[in-house]
């Protein structure tokens, strides 16, 4: 889980790969965020923000911990026992906070683990602190998810991915309102869609794309019944794409590319020319075209184009 703050110490916006944080969202900031939560954690989300003193480990919050009203309403039913967090502070300020998450069966964070995880602080504060442009060509990042909707266009059943894609797609802003897990206009719009297609109205076809802080989300919807029928159940299918600089760091790190060269990739791939790749890395024209040189002949290819194309097949591979 991240946890964003912003100039003020507030909390301003939420990422969490466990769906059912978000269930809970609302319930921490209408009755726990900087005021409740003194109790579990001995210190509330803003005052670490404040002064960079987080409440790092679970394990050493004593058996208050385990009796507040947060682990047990809130943590509790999100199958979270035991966490380890770490708060992003950097010029005198907390940037946000960085949480991990072990389930009830899986054993406490030790020592070297949290201490692993704050020699990571100075890297993420560097990349909150950064302003690269993201926006662009998106890219399929390998997450997708199935939700299964009913005739009343309300989720009947879904898989933990679908139902945390879904979230991420339409919720991309802290919000002190209820889920929107069953209220979504984009089920509702791709549902009529689709079943106005099979009653035979000319209605745009099934899919829909969404884009915010989260990436770009594809949703497709598809009849479940063999004979087609317009009230019958549909399995609306989401598959979150990612800014294509993200996808090829991924890929460049499995191949034999010095880190300097994986710099000069992504340069490549945001169009940029050897003139601009030479301002940008500090060093002239003919070295950079020097880095690229040596980099097409490592994966054997003759021009930025055939770069770009090679780095994603081998990640769809």
């Amino acid at each position: 889980m991240f946890l964003w703050a912003d100039e003020h110490y507030q909390l301003s916006n939420m990422y969490s790969e466990n769906s059912e944080a978000y269930a809970v969202q609302s319930r921490y900031l209408s009755e726990f965020y900087n005021s409740k939560e003194v109790h579990a954690y001995k210190t509330t989300f803003s005052e670490a923000m404040r002064t960079g003193l987080g409440w790092r480990n679970s394990e050493r919050l004593g058996r208050e911990f385990l009796s507040s009203d947060i682990y047990n309403d809130l943590l509790k039913p999100c199958d979270i026992r035991h966490s380890v967090e770490a708060t992003i502070w950097e010029n005198g300020r907390g940037l946000g906070a960085i949480v991990l998450n072990r389930s009830h069966d899986q054993k406490p964070f030790r020592e070297e683990e949290e201490m692993r995880l704050r020699s990571l602080i100075p890297y993420l504060a560097h990349g909150l602190r950064g302003t690269r442009d993201l926006r662009g060509e998106a890219t399929p990042s390998g997450e997708s998810g199935t939700l299964i909707i009913d005739s009343q266009d309300k989720v009947a059943q879904f898989c933990q991915e679908g139902k945390r894609l879904l979230m991420l797609a339409t919720h991309s802003k802290l919000s002190g309102s209820r889920s929107p897990f069953q209220d979504s206009p984009v089920i509702k719009s791709l549902c009529s869609n689709l079943r106005g297609n099979l009653q035979g109205q000319a209605q745009p076809v099934p899919m829909q794309r969404h884009r915010n802080a989260w990436g770009e989300f594809v949703f497709r919807a598809y009849p479940l019944s063999t004979s087609y029928e317009p009230d019958g159940s549909i399995a609306l299918v989401i598959e979150r794409h990612e800014p294509m600089p993200i996808t090829l760091m991924r890929t460049l790190r499995t191949l034999p590319v010095t880190a300097r060269q994986r710099e000069v990739c992504l340069l490549l791939s945001y169009g940029y020319t050897h003139s601009m790749i030479g301002e940008r890395m500090h060093v002239s024209k003919h070295t950079a075209t020097d880095y690229v040189r040596k980099i097409y002949d490592k994966l054997d290819v003759r021009s930025q184009d055939q770069l770009i194309k090679k780095l994603m097949t081998i990640h769809a591979a």
